[in-house]
């Protein structure tokens, strides 16, 4: 039942990607291409041969996968991919995962390496390779304390490379190799950061869950305190927070009217943070973003575990209250989420403005 190709299935947020983006990396370099500098080079396949690794998820992911000679999904596969969801969910009979078990024929000779959260949404089957960046069952109101620490100390990513190293030889198509320095593969693929000379702070006050945002007037309260020691305050604004209306003046202290920008794609977004100073937000895909380019990064955490979660190289900064981090996966919070007084959920309300501030003034010390 040997596999002649691989389609790795990732249709997490930006963060989540790019928290994934080594174990992609380390299935791309195991493919046999030739040297570990050919991969990074965009190795593909060969002149009219159908391509052996293949992707299925958002378009805009190719943008960092093209170059490892990742190609996209055919439209046959996407849709056989798709008879092979709902019966790994919660709530699936027996009877329906038994019928989900059949191999699709556009799938003939595939693996699938399947990214998720903490499940796959398909039935098992024995060409699914499932890797979870999480323990099932970790939403943390269900657990004791013990089981709290125990899987809030490891790194979703560092999760993902035990997966693909405990993987039996015969369940992948080729052996996963995995790079320890993938950060540098990222920049010299990608660019690094250009900002150490600039004066621009960007700010994200937006997230994925809207009980990861801080307080929209505590970021201008930063923005505020930022201008006045000769920084400027820069907005970056995704479409989660344009759909949910985000009150702009909430987040402007005056003068600061035009200090906004919402980039077109994940590109703009990308040459924005590679050119800023710093970079200051709730725990989301650009701050994980900027931290990949080797941008400065703090990054506010509440109810999600910092060490599964943080970016990688940021500082984080995590709320005091007792109760947090709360949910890995934040399909349940013990407060209930977003409080209306406060338009925050209280553990992101516990984050104070002044360790904010010398968190900040900490990393653009550092950073000069």
């Amino acid at each position: 039942m040997k596999s002649d190709k691989l389609i790795a299935v990732h249709n997490g947020a930006l963060g989540d990607f790019l928290c994934a983006w080594p174990a992609l990396l380390a299935l791309a370099r195991g493919m046999g291409h030739g040297s570990e500098d050919a991969v990074e080079e965009g190795a593909a396949a060969s002149p009219g041969a159908a391509p052996r690794l293949l992707f299925a998820g958002s378009a805009e992911r190719m943008r960092w996968l093209a170059p490892l000679g990742y190609a996209p999904c055919p439209p046959a596969m996407r849709r056989a991919l798709e008879e092979l969801y709902g019966c790994g969910r919660e709530g699936c009979g027996e009877a329906d995962a038994g019928n989900a078990t059949a191999w699709p024929h556009p799938l003939t000779g595939a693996t699938v390496a399947w990214f998720c959260l903490d499940r796959v949404a398909a039935a098992p089957h024995p060409r699914i390779v499932p890797l979870p960046c999480l323990t099932p069952g970790l939403d943390t109101d269900k657990q004791d304390a013990t089981a709290r620490d125990s899987c809030h100390g490891r790194h979703v990513t560092d999760a993902l490379r035990g997966h693909l190293e405990r993987a039996a030889p015969a369940s992948l198509p080729w052996p996963a190799r995995w790079d320890a320095d993938w950060p540098a593969a990222w920049r010299r693929l990608f660019g690094g950061w250009e900002g150490a000379a600039s004066h621009t702070v960007v700010l994200v006050p937006g997230a994925g869950h809207r009980a990861k945002q801080w307080p929209p007037r505590r970021f201008a309260a930063v923005a505020s305190a930022l201008a006045r020691a000769g920084y400027n305050p820069l907005y970056v604004l995704g479409p989660a927070e344009l759909e949910r209306g985000l009150d702009r003046n909430d987040l402007l202290p005056p003068g600061l009217e035009a200090a906004v920008t919402t980039p077109v794609d994940h590109g703009e977004l990308a040459q924005l943070l590679r050119r800023a100073r710093l970079v200051v937000g709730n725990d989301s895909g650009p701050l994980h973003l900027a931290a990949l380019h080797g941008t400065p990064v703090l990054a506010l955490f509440g109810p999600a575990p910092a060490a599964a979660w943080r970016p990688h190289g940021a500082m984080a900064l995590a709320s005091p209250l007792a109760c947090a981090p709360c949910s890995a996966t934040l399909r349940s919070l013990g407060c209930g989420g977003v409080d209306a007084v406060l338009g925050a959920a209280p553990c992101m309300a516990g984050i104070e403005v002044d360790a904010v501030l010398e968190a900040i003034w900490e990393l653009l010390e550092r950073s000069a």
